[in-house]
């Protein structure tokens, strides 16, 4: 049953995460608003790699080919690689390709995930504390909706109307 309630929320993020981008260009997706925040094309980038790097653990194959933009193997769990301006993302039409591409398949693993396997462990720890798949989730969720949040921020900082819910 938890793994039901916490697809609906991954649902809700595939359905936010195109509303935000909705009518942004390409070529606004490098905008940064000051120096110190991300623009689009590392935030949209950074989550959709989140959810393909969690995949085998729903029994899904996938491949983000801008993985390496985004991971840094010699960081410490997550291996996230912070913004360089040095690279060049991918275009905002090509992440939310892969977005779309695998939303279906990542949100019906998450559904299809019985009780057993949402309290096992794992070999490593969550920001909330729990080192369960369901806690990893759970913070997953958070994550993303976090993620989602700034875009909608960028989104109005670039001039169009706020992120829809519909």
């Amino acid at each position: 049953m938890s793994s039901k309630i916490i697809a609906k929320q991954f649902a809700l993020h595939n359905r936010l995460f195109n509303n935000v981008l909705e009518g942004i260009a390409d070529t606004q997706g490098n905008k940064r608003i000051s120096d110190q925040i991300n623009h689009l094309q590392w935030i949209a980038g950074h989550i959709t790699n989140t959810r393909y790097n969690f995949a085998p653990m729903l029994g899904l194959s996938g491949t983000f080919p801008y993985h390496d933009l985004y991971t840094d193997a010699s960081k410490p769990p997550p291996n996230n690689r912070s913004i360089d301006d040095t690279l060049n993302y991918p275009a905002l039409t090509e992440i939310l390709k892969y977005w779309n591409d695998f939303s279906v398949a990542f949100v019906e693993g998450v559904s299809n995930l019985n009780d057993e396997q949402l309290s096992g462990g794992l070999p490593f720890g969550t920001p909330i504390g729990d080192s369960t798949l369901l806690g990893l989730l759970g913070f997953l969720s958070s994550h993303e909706s976090s993620h989602i949040g700034q875009m909608s921020i960028i989104r109005k900082s670039l001039g169009l109307d706020a992120m829809s819910y519909k």
